[in-house]
């Protein structure tokens, strides 16, 4: 019994350790023969590929950003086609922000501004809060003349 045990255990073996080598064969045919073949095809179909959602989204995925990035740009199915050249910077800006200076680098080859006049300008409310305000309470000129009416 003990001898059918050792040689099913031998044939198991066996089995795995070819479909390990086929599997390697496979993927040095595929690098060393295939795959330049196979890149060149795709690079002449895809001469008019045009930006799309579908682009977008396998680009980002492939930068693997972090939680950060839904946090900074929402849904990627809601960003506007405008903010996708946004959006792919920012994943590329996470890939490399885990120091300083790589986030410099990424500015740098951007061309990103790196501080603006509204970065160091000290917050102050809008036009629109200001009407608001104004319309809540009467100015020094309207309190004027209901005083001079009653």
């Amino acid at each position: 019994m003990r001898e059918i045990h050792d040689l099913s255990f031998d044939i198991d073996r066996f089995l795995e350790d070819a479909a390990r080598a086929k599997q390697q064969l496979d993927v040095e045919r595929w690098r060393e023969e295939l795959r330049l073949r196979a890149l060149r095809l795709f690079a002449s179909r895809t001469t008019k590929l045009q930006w799309t959602r579908a682009l977008l989204k396998l680009v980002v995925r492939e930068l693997h950003p972090d939680d950060l990035f839904s946090e900074l740009i929402g849904n990627l199915d809601r960003v506007p086609r405008r903010r996708w050249p946004q959006v792919a910077a920012l994943a590329v800006a996470l890939r490399h922000s885990w120091r300083q200076h790589g986030l410099a680098q990424i500015v740098r080859s951007l061309h990103v501004p790196r501080q603006s006049a509204e970065d160091n300008a000290p917050s102050r409310p809008t036009k629109h809060s200001r009407r608001s305000a104004r319309k809540s309470s009467p100015s020094k000129r309207e309190r004027r003349k209901s005083r001079g009416t009653k």
